[in-house]
């Protein structure tokens, strides 16, 4: 089935429209973080090029530039592989949060300004009314982490830890396991915690909150994870 995605004509009229290539780029990625393309699934361009109603240029642009953030392995003569999952994988992802947000989180309580809290107050309400939480883009649990990380106004971390979130997020469609590795209350009660230590300035608090909360997260995963595999 062919998915139309060329702009609008809104989009074609404001001074710096996207590009085709980022078009393909941010819809390929969004199938593949969403498991409409699973570990493993060849990527053919020109099979792509049909389902997205566009040419093979923009198609190969995207390709390669997925291939270049680890999203996908080039196969020569042959087209793109989806990156496998790996247990290693999943370790790196886990580690580098720990190395990361606690710090992040840590500084942000200590600089934060009220409005900052109080959109993380309402990030933690939605959680907890929301049957599946992080099951998308925008959900209330990722949202929670990278605001509290962008409270610690570091780009260049707060993109990597974006990166790192889509890594869990995928995870979370690929086993279904996964997506019950902590329940909404849980998640709910450990966004709270962490809000209430970082409205008490309590940067030592919110490290150690952060810090465990994250290690009980990767717990859980790496265990449904080797579970699956057998």
């Amino acid at each position: 089935m062919t998915t139309q995605i060329l702009p609008t004509g809104a989009e074609r009229a404001t001074d710096r429209p996207v590009s085709l290539t980022d078009q393909v780029q941010a819809r390929l990625r969004e199938e593949i973080l969403s498991a409409k393309w699973r570990p493993g699934d060849l990527l053919l361009e020109a099979e792509l090029a049909a389902r997205y109603g566009v040419s093979k240029t923009p198609v190969r642009e995207a390709l390669r530039l997925l291939a270049e953030q680890g999203w996908i392995v080039t196969i020569p003569r042959k087209g793109y592989l989806v990156r496998p999952l790996r247990l290693h994988d999943i370790k790196e992802v886990f580690e580098l949060r720990l190395l990361l947000e606690p710090g992040l989180f840590a500084h942000a309580a200590r600089g934060g300004a009220a409005a900052h809290f109080e959109l993380l107050r309402q990030l933690v309400t939605r959680t907890a009314e929301e049957e599946d939480p992080d099951d998308s883009q925008a959900s209330p649990g990722r949202e929670f982490h990278m605001a509290a990380v962008r409270m610690a106004d570091n780009t260049r971390a707060s993109v990597i830890v974006s990166g790192l979130l889509d890594e869990v997020r995928r995870l979370h469609h690929i086993m279904p396991e996964v997506r019950t590795h902590l329940p909404t209350p849980d998640l709910a009660a450990d966004h709270g915690a962490i809000l209430a230590a970082m409205e008490q300035r309590d940067g030592d608090l919110v490290h150690r909150l952060v810090r465990d909360h994250i290690q009980a997260s990767a717990d859980r995963v790496l265990s449904a994870f080797q579970l699956e595999m057998g």
